[in-house]
């Protein structure tokens, strides 16, 4: 095989990272293990290591990851929480420890806190006067979602410190589900007739996500601490970090240690390993940092990750079992994802019944067929991978699987787009597309329909009342009011707020849409760029490609949705039923103090973080993420930290919430 030119083959893997990226991100799914994502991740670094003209300012190997699902109030984490590079073997360890010494001029070794690799759901906790203030999840290190009302439910989480920490205090550590109550809580919805959960860790974030506090308190959710952006004064190293977060009543996860050196650290990550199974809980690595806070600042960070500390990546987890059949799944974008159905197999202290196949590529390339033997792998992953086939121990294998060419849920015409690996169901009413279709749509990035949720979404689906998007704007109180736990009342504020929802701007109709890789960020850039639907929907694949964050594959995904009849269909109906996007250009701009201004918000605010923003913007701010020359005002709330700091040091103003307020009523 020809091998691609350095820029195509960098262009190539940026597209399918970010898609890998999107799609975990934004849709709660993946499409490869991790191992092939890290593959992936590191192919490019390799690339802008040999090439660094063909680094890029969007590389995925800046960004600390993704943008979070948009469920709950959204909070900033200040200052971020990154994610770690890994390593696999003593080799890449020894490099990593050389380059320590080397940058901090160390004549002997230093030492290092190694730690198990939890394999839950990173939070942070804020403690204001020793008390539990907000809890929030990691997101994209950035940004992530309010969850303070669940995490409160968490009993190993102290609703007051033990200690004084000598004012505001954050925990950082892992929401997980321990072995024993994990299966225990699988043992019970068994019993009760419940849909029994498939793994650990994405069992944790669905519960950790629920609306409803009283479901999260159901279910015995474990919080262990091991790290804070504010360490108690006197406390120096990672290893007294530990102790003192132990003292202020946190659980510290077991098997920590400290070693001196890349051969100290080789032995504790070994140790580490060989104590996995006996673990109360899932790990898939050790996390190495060095334990001195004064060398750890000395070596900084990267955008994504720090330079002090790395994750050691365990081997593979896998297990041999038959492969009974192969089904297909079809998701909210009418993607058909082929699933293994397993005679029962003990994998990492699960049962695994279930495994992903990805596609029909790698169908093909491990060659997978009912009857086999497969072997089946996780290393970390949320959902077990079918890694290859042992062959039919009978010796007659079955035929290839074969896609079907109608949706096996619908009967609707199933598709493989050209440039795709994915087949997809084509039509936007068929059932299993349908009520994620309408919960996207009504979530709080799109048109914010407050009362349309999870289990109103089946009804109106299973009711018949909806059979397109369209048909929410066709709904009347008497459509409604017969409906399981809703009244008159009920039925009238949910009409409301779809009426309110019937001239949406144009970014929020884009992002609801459910177009493959287009969420809110993307979908404002595109609004941004293009300002009506008439111009989005009459542009080629080149001119998306203009825009911020889209690369080939979104472009293709864009044009394919507004020239294939079908999707172009849902979404004229939208529009005869009344939908009438505002264009970007024909947005109600305010006059204000704020006109012109570059803005940036940091801290806690009064008001949701989204509402902030969209309120600047009407005013006719522009607002950025980060701080700059170019910046105008940051809006600083309580726990404003390093973007705080760095407006002062630039000598840009800042304003409380108040006085941004004060801004926005100025004429």
């Amino acid at each position: 095989m020809t091998e691609r030119p350095p820029a195509e083959e960098a262009a190539r893997l940026r597209a399918l990272i970010e898609h890998h990226r999107a799609i975990y991100y934004g849709e709660d799914r993946i499409e490869i293990s991790d191992a092939e994502f890290d593959e992936l991740m590191n192919r490019l670094e390799e690339i802008e290591a040999a090439w660094p003209e063909l680094r890029t300012p969007d590389s995925p190997t800046a960004r600390v990851g993704a943008p979070p699902l948009e469920k709950f109030e959204t909070v900033e984490h200040d200052p971020p929480m990154l994610s770690l590079d890994n390593v696999y073997s003593e080799g890449e360890f020894a490099a990593f420890e050389a380059r320590i010494e080397k940058e901090l001029g160390l004549s002997s070794p230093p030492w290092f806190s190694v730690e198990p690799k939890l394999d839950g759901v990173a939070v942070s906790l804020i403690y204001r006067d020793g008390a539990f203030a907000r809890g929030a999840t990691r997101g994209d290190g950035t940004l992530g979602e309010d969850v303070t009302a669940n995490l409160g439910t968490v009993r190993s989480i102290p609703l007051r410190l033990h200690t004084d920490p000598g004012g505001p205090f954050e925990a950082r550590g892992e929401i997980l589900f321990l072995r024993e109550d994990f299966e225990r809580m699988n043992a019970d919805r068994e019993r009760s007739g419940e849909k029994v959960f498939a793994n650990p860790r994405n069992s944790a974030s669905g519960s950790l996500r629920q609306l409803d506090s009283r479901i999260t308190a159901a279910r015995p959710l474990t919080f262990y601490a091991y790290s804070s952006s504010t360490p108690p004064a006197g406390v120096s190293r990672q290893s007294g970090m530990l102790e003192a977060l132990r003292k202020m009543g946190f659980l510290i996860p077991p098997g920590c240690s400290r070693a001196c050196g890349a051969e100290g650290v080789r032995k504790a990550v070994a140790a580490l390993e060989s104590a996995r199974s006996s673990l109360p809980f899932e790990i898939d690595g050790a996390v190495i940092k060095l334990d001195s806070f004064e060398d750890s600042a000395r070596m900084g960070n990267l955008a994504h990750a720090p330079r002090w500390a790395v994750a050691w990546k365990f081997k593979a987890l896998e297990t041999t079992t038959r492969l009974i059949s192969i089904g297909i799944g079809v998701g909210r974008t009418g993607r058909l994802t082929p699933v293994a159905e397993l005679e029962p197999a003990r994998l990492g202290g699960v049962t695994i019944t279930r495994a992903t196949l990805h596609n029909e590529d790698e169908l093909v390339r491990k060659d997978i067929r009912p009857g086999d033997t497969v072997i089946v792998r996780r290393a970390g992953e949320v959902i077990p991978e079918i890694a290859g086939s042992l062959g039919n121990p009978g010796g007659v294998r079955s035929g290839p699987f074969r896609f079907p060419d109608s949706c096996p849920v619908c009967s609707g015409p199933v598709i493989r787009p050209e440039g795709e690996s994915a087949h997809r169901c084509m039509n936007p009413s068929c059932p299993a597309r349908l009520k994620e279709s309408v919960l996207h749509w009504a979530g709080r990035a799109a048109m914010d329909i407050r009362g349309l949720g999870d289990a109103l979404a089946d009804r109106l689906v299973e009711s018949g009342l909806v059979k397109e998007l369209a048909d929410l704007y066709r709904l009347g109180i008497e459509d409604l009011e017969g409906m399981e736990r809703m009244g008159a009342r009920s039925a009238a504020n949910l009409i409301s707020q779809i009426d309110a929802s019937r001239r949406p701007p144009l970014g929020r109709m884009l992002a609801g849409l459910g177009i493959p890789g287009v969420g809110r960020v993307v979908a404002q850039a595109i609004a941004e760029r293009f300002t009506s639907l008439d111009s989005i929907a009459a542009a080629a694949p080149g001119e998306f490609m203009s825009v911020e964050g889209v690369g080939p594959v979104l472009a293709g995904s864009l044009s394919l949705f507004f020239s294939d009849p079908v999707t172009r269909g849902g979404l004229d109906a939208l529009l005869a039923a009344g939908v009438e996007p505002l264009d970007e250009t024909a947005g109600e701009t305010v006059r204000s103090g704020l006109s012109g201004l570059t803005v940036v918000f940091t801290g806690t605010l009064g008001i949701p973080r989204e509402e902030a923003r969209a309120l600047a913007v009407k005013c006719g701010a522009r607002v950025s993420d980060s701080v700059s020359s170019s910046t105008g005002l940051v809006v600083a709330g309580p726990g404003a930290g390093s973007k705080l700091e760095k407006a002062r040091s630039l000598g840009i103003r800042v304003v409380d919430e108040s006085g941004f307020m004060e801004l926005v009523a100025e004429q």
